[in-house]
């Protein structure tokens, strides 16, 4: 094996690492964490339980596109997540979102994020809101190849009612 691998692979598992103990917490220095936060969910590292025990909860991915009258391209909407404590909650949220398969409990959260969206920035009137659940393979499947795939979880729009 050549070096770039080595390094590549040591760089890969210190990330991992760092991710997995928290240490960026006690780190603290910015540049770390960003690159430790892009590169763990990249990797999926960032998902607690989900990538490394994948039968204690399902790995679901909110996407929220925004738009503004007379906008056909929109663009994404980035729930706020400073710290670990709000990443955990962001994570729970989506479980408790797929919690028993019911259209009308996820049809609830969706009109709750799609509101929320809209009083974050009032020029918004509509919202695409797009849930994907992560398909993580076993063991046995990645050593043949398999690697996660995103399937289309759930889908709806949430307009603002217009002013009369």
């Amino acid at each position: 094996m050549n070096n770039v691998k080595k390094i590549l692979i040591l760089i890969h598992f210190g990330l991992v690492f760092i991710t997995v103990t928290h240490l960026f917490e006690l780190i603290n220095w910015n540049p770390l964490s960003s690159v430790v936060g892009l590169y763990s969910s990249y990797t999926y590292a960032n998902r607690n339980f989900g990538f490394f025990a994948p039968t204690v909860n399902e790995d679901y991915v909110l996407n929220l596109k925004v738009y503004q009258k007379n906008d056909s391209l929109g663009h994404p909407f980035l729930l706020n997540q400073p710290n670990l404590e709000s990443k955990i909650r962001y994570l729970t949220m989506l479980w408790h979102f797929s919690e028993g398969n019911s259209k009308s409990q996820m049809d609830l959260f969706a009109r709750s994020w799609g509101l929320y969206c809209m009083n974050t920035d009032s020029a918004v009137n509509q919202v695409l809101i797009t849930v994907h659940k992560n398909i993580i393979p076993t063991m046995k499947q990645f050593r043949e190849g398999k690697r996660v795939t995103k399937n289309l979880y759930y889908q709806t729009t949430i307009y603002a009612k217009e002013a009369e």
